[in-house]
């Protein structure tokens, strides 16, 4: 065996039995210096600043976009050929999002067509978006998108992929061309 090889080994079995490697010294862990070292706080991550602009360079929506593709996706796509974005951050003051969204066409002419998919609609008891404040709330995010001009089409989640969704989808696109 090369003394290099017995020199890694010993190091390996003092740092495996809690010894702390400064600089080329191996510390105990008892030793004082090797108490400051353990002290040490780790250095803070830097944080990663997130461009938010409610829009399609927004990197929440940019993330949505790429993490998932669902069926009503795939069928606007293949029938209208435009792109889908879902939940859809479209107000920088709030955390509003949209369940889908189709914000540009594929020409890049700006269409703001919202879809919101109305779950829950028939459950019983005061939860989620038929509580009050949930009324409330979703009537706040509609007056806040209507503002904007976005155009809010509202399903059921039997009633999404349908050709009556689609119907409404063209009829607002042929609208705002």
């Amino acid at each position: 065996m090369k003394s290099s090889s017995i020199l890694k080994a010993v190091y390996k079995d003092c740092l495996d039995r809690g010894y702390i490697l400064h600089g080329d010294q191996l510390l105990p862990p008892n030793h004082p210096d090797a108490l400051k070292l353990l002290a040490v706080k780790p250095k803070k991550k830097k944080r990663v600043i997130t461009r938010k602009t409610g829009w399609i360079d927004d990197d929440r929506n940019i993330k949505n976009k790429s993490a998932a593709v669902d069926l009503f996706m795939r069928l606007v796509n293949i029938e209208l050929g435009l792109d889908v974005w879902p939940e859809f951050y479209f107000s920088t003051e709030r955390l509003y999002r949209f369940d889908y969204a189709i914000p540009v066409s594929v020409e890049g002419n700006v269409l703001k067509i919202a879809i919101e998919q109305e779950g829950g609609i028939w459950s019983k008891g005061n939860s989620g978006h038929s509580s009050g404040t949930g009324i409330q709330r979703d009537m706040d995010k509609n007056n806040l998108a209507i503002s904007q001009g976005w155009a809010i089409i509202r399903r059921t989640p039997h009633e999404l992929c349908t050709r009556e969704t689609i119907q409404l989808i063209t009829s607002i696109v042929n609208q705002r061309k």
